[in-house]
């Protein structure tokens, strides 16, 4: 009785984890240390250089905020690295950086 119990909870899991494939998703790539900081509920804003690369992410062609609904944190480039998933809570700009919010963990 235990397989079908698995299998059931695997179902349930992947729904959740894949939520609404209309969310929109900010993926980062972070260091371990950041990464742990993250998960523990301690660092609750991640601190990203105003650059193009990072203005295009955060806004559109428009000039207007991107709506993101959740941040994929990805610790390090290989396929099999940790995820942590969080809610979006916006973005400030200060001192030529950008403070974006971390919200709740979602996975």
């Amino acid at each position: 009785m235990k397989g079908p119990k698995n299998i059931t909870h695997y179902k349930q899991t992947a729904a959740i984890i894949h939520l609404n494939p209309t969310m929109l998703t900010l993926k980062i790539i972070i260091k371990k240390e950041w990464f742990d900081q993250i998960a523990a509920g301690t660092k609750k804003i991640e601190y990203r250089d105003v650059v193009p690369f990072w203005t295009s992410r955060l806004f559109d062609t428009e000039g207007k905020r991107r709506k993101y609904d959740r941040i994929e944190f990805i610790n390090g480039y290989n396929k099999d690295a940790r995820r942590l998933i969080t809610a979006f809570e916006g973005f400030t700009t200060k001192n030529n950086t950008y403070c974006i919010k971390i919200g709740k963990i979602i996975k």
